[in-house]
């Protein structure tokens, strides 16, 4: 039966969501999303010929890209909070690598690890109109794997927008959370 004709049935509205993950300093970003794309994948395929005729297989996965933007604030600073989470991944910028004579000291590079454990888990919430989670996505292993503080603008009244993209292993979904919708 059609969503038009039984008002009991409603479908899922694509402003009712939270975007959540964990800040350096310990605030939630649900608050602070403009919007989110929800994940997606590819799955590969492998050709086989054989007489003339060519057959498909499936083959691996591949997740794409989520993308995410956030309302930037004075309180919290997201400029300044992106920032420790990159030196949270294990980025140490140029001016802060010391040197000893001939030996370079404090010098780091990013790790998956470090990137996944400074950025935490991330959840994508689709909620029904009592704010009720009726769906979420788990990101698993996300990073942040580019991050894009907007641009100024004298002409312009709008908010500033930090603008992220996120990478991760896999996807999970749960209709309700802790139950797997396989």
């Amino acid at each position: 039966m059609a969503f038009w004709s039984n008002a009991n049935i409603e479908p899922k509205r694509s402003h009712r969501f939270l975007f959540e993950f964990t800040l350096p300093d310990g605030t939630t970003s649900q608050v602070y999303a403009r919007n989110v794309s929800k994940p997606s994948f590819d799955v590969g395929q492998s050709e086989h010929k054989f007489l003339g005729q060519t057959y498909y297989y499936p083959s691996a996965i591949s997740w794409s890209d989520v993308s995410a933007v956030l309302v930037n604030s004075m309180a919290p600073d997201f400029d300044a909070l992106m920032h420790i989470l990159l030196a949270n991944s294990g980025y140490v910028s140029p001016d802060n690598v010391s040197t000893s004579g001939n030996a370079v000291d404090d010098a780091g590079t990013i790790s998956k690890g470090a990137a996944v454990d400074a950025l935490g888990p991330v959840l994508i919430k689709e909620l029904d109109g009592d704010g009720r989670t009726i769906g979420q996505y788990t990101l698993n292993n996300a990073w942040v794997k580019s991050a894009s503080f907007g641009d100024l603008d004298y002409a312009s009244e709008e908010l500033q927008s930090i603008s992220l993209t996120l990478r991760y292993d896999w996807a999970s979904y749960t209709t309700r959370p802790g139950v797997s919708a396989g």
